[in-house]
């Protein structure tokens, strides 16, 4: 029985989309899945930080830009969720997390790159597919 869905939104349409198919599926099941959802903010490679900026307040001031429409998504809804914000790299994260939460299953987003932009960039979500230890659900 699925009892955790993480959800994986970076504040884009796709995300969006993606936390809504999660909450359908968490809704229509017997007993509802709880949600945990995840935004990874990318780790950012400084040598030497810019004078006056708190590195971290800002991290945590745009994680908070990407959580708050999700709150607003999920109010009125009687699902249990939680969510998390984290810095590294976003594929790692995921399925870190995924798996350390014991996770059913994992849904995102996907970039809407064509396959030569990702060929040559990556993708998170290519990258989750490949490495997670539970089934993914890609929402386009």
């Amino acid at each position: 029985m699925l009892k955790r869905i993480l959800v994986a939104v970076d504040g884009s349409d796709h995300a969006h989309k993606s936390l809504e198919q999660a909450l359908i599926l968490a809704e229509n099941m017997k007993q509802p899945a709880s949600l945990l959802i995840v935004h990874v903010n990318p780790a950012i490679s400084m040598n030497e930080p810019a004078l006056g900026v708190d590195l971290e307040a800002r991290i945590a001031e745009e994680g908070q830009h990407i959580i708050e429409p999700v709150t607003r998504q999920l109010s009125g809804r009687d699902i249990a969720y939680e969510t998390l914000l984290i810095a590294g790299d976003p594929v790692n994260e995921i399925c870190r997390v995924a798996r350390e939460r014991e996770c059913g299953m994992i849904v995102m987003g996907t970039g809407g790159k064509g396959m030569l932009a990702e060929m040559i960039v990556g993708s998170v979500s290519h990258g989750v597919l490949k490495h997670a230890g539970c089934p993914v659900l890609t929402v386009k």
